[in-house]
């Protein structure tokens, strides 16, 4: 499901089902509860990846990659790593009040600063 983009009806499909809390652009977010169900079900009673997300009433167009596989696996790897911090970009408060940033805060701060102040001024003479 790699860079699939939902269309409305299938948004509104997958939104019908309990186990899902949010469905994104190509993103779906599910419930807790269905994840460590999900993670009971696979370790203790065996049940494989596609009977599980079949018998929640997932849609089987959603697993022609191997997708039930792939969310186990990585429900697996955050329930034995849960203070490990999620890839991607990170979060950064650009409205945070100056008296409550810390040192290292401010330091960034006045490099990013400094960095658009070098590139305003090679972009002047252009």
């Amino acid at each position: 499901m790699k860079h699939h983009k939902f269309t409305q009806k299938e948004r509104e499909e997958l939104l019908k089902n309990p186990n899902i809390s949010k469905v994104l652009n190509s993103n779906i977010e599910f419930t807790e509860e269905f994840k460590q169900k999900v993670l009971y079900e696979h370790k203790e009673l065996g049940k494989t990846a596609n009977q599980i997300f079949k018998e929640a009433g997932i849609p089987d167009w959603l697993n022609i990659t191997g997708y039930a596989k792939t969310c186990i696996k990585r429900w697996k790897y955050q329930q034995k790593h849960p203070n490990k911090e999620k890839r991607g970009r990170p979060k950064i408060e650009i409205n945070k009040p100056l008296c409550e940033m810390n040192q290292q805060e401010l330091i960034r701060d006045i490099l990013i600063l400094r960095l658009v102040n070098v590139f305003l001024k090679i972009l002047e003479p252009l």
